[in-house]
């Protein structure tokens, strides 16, 4: 099949799929002639692309036309809509037209019905940072294919440093297998070696939500040595908050359309409501309020040019206790 539409948040699967598909796709000495990646800026780039696609390789291998975050799937004119039609059931077996986009496109838009006709698709989604099983679940599969082996609890430390972002497990892994020498890492090794990304917000929420001071001090030093600003923390924290009231609260008054809740409480995924249930099921209302406030406090102690970390620490205590 000539035509792929590849999309998704997660940019490390994406890239390196994308790179699979030129290898397969391109002869390496005549690569330079036969791909193209025309970029979406220019209001001749799909016509262009739509007669590339048409144009027999130089050479040896096949040709690759890539469209990366195209308007093609956004809404097109009639003739680029003829034009596709037209062309998508007759590329050469020789070509390859590949879309990629991080979002997921609009289905309803025509050219897209067009294209899920003909294109092999495939998503890359992004695994939010609160399925920490899952996160888990993938570093092991990254793990193996590294050739690395780690026990259960470095895993758990690797996602907690690392978060969901892949390229960085992928990378950190690599550096773990050098370290390693065939011997098999543990927790230690990787507080040792992994560096700490900016992903512990979330993290930080569920200490205090269960009232862990020491664990949510260490988690926000972690932030503030990561160089993540205090005011986008606090921003985290305030809408982390935000979220668990207001399923706290309809769920207090009987509320049980699961749509209504994640729509008034602005889940963006509604899978995530069913880990939501859990976290607020011991959380007092009146708590979660009174976390609002303090939040509150803190972006104003921030705003007024008060240290970040002893700022960040104090009221990190208030809401925990």
């Amino acid at each position: 099949m000539p035509t792929y539409l590849y999309f998704g948040e997660n940019e490390f699967f994406l890239t390196r799929t994308i790179k699979q598909l030129k290898t397969h796709t391109l002869d390496q000495q005549w690569a330079d002639f036969n791909y193209t990646e025309y970029p979406p800026e220019s209001k001749e780039t799909i016509p262009q692309a739509l007669s590339d696609i048409m144009t027999p390789p130089v050479g040896s291998g096949g040709r690759l036309v890539h469209l990366p975050n195209s308007t093609l799937l956004g809404v097109c004119s009639k003739e680029i809509l003829l034009q596709l039609e037209s062309i998508l059931p007759k590329i050469p077996s020789t070509n390859t037209l590949l879309i990629t986009n991080t979002h997921k496109p609009d289905a309803r838009n025509k050219s897209v019905k067009l294209l899920l006709e003909y294109a092999q698709v495939q998503e890359f989604p992004l695994i939010p940072q609160w399925q920490t099983q899952a996160l888990i679940q993938q570093a092991r599969t990254l793990a193996d294919e590294v050739g690395v082996t780690l026990t259960t609890d470095a895993y758990k430390v690797l996602i907690d440093y690392t978060g969901n972002h892949t390229r960085l497990i992928f990378t950190e892994l690599e550096k773990l297998k050098t370290y390693a020498l065939g011997k098999t890492v543990n927790g230690d090794m990787v507080k040792e070696l992994v560096s700490e990304s900016a992903a512990n917000s979330l993290q930080l929420a569920n200490a205090i939500r269960l009232g862990n001071i020491a664990q949510a001090l260490e988690f926000g030093d972690r932030l503030i040595n990561c160089n993540e600003p205090a005011l986008k923390i606090t921003a985290t924290l305030t809408t982390t908050f935000r979220t668990w009231l207001t399923v706290k609260q309809m769920i207090i008054t009987g509320c049980q359309d699961d749509n209504a809740i994640t729509q008034l409480a602005d889940v963006k995924n509604p899978k995530r409501l069913y880990y939501i249930r859990q976290e607020v099921a011991n959380c007092c209302v009146n708590k979660l309020k009174n976390g609002l406030k303090i939040l509150l406090e803190l972006e104003l102690m921030l705003k007024s040019g008060v240290d970040e970390k002893l700022a960040l620490q104090t009221q990190i205590i208030k809401l925990c206790s």
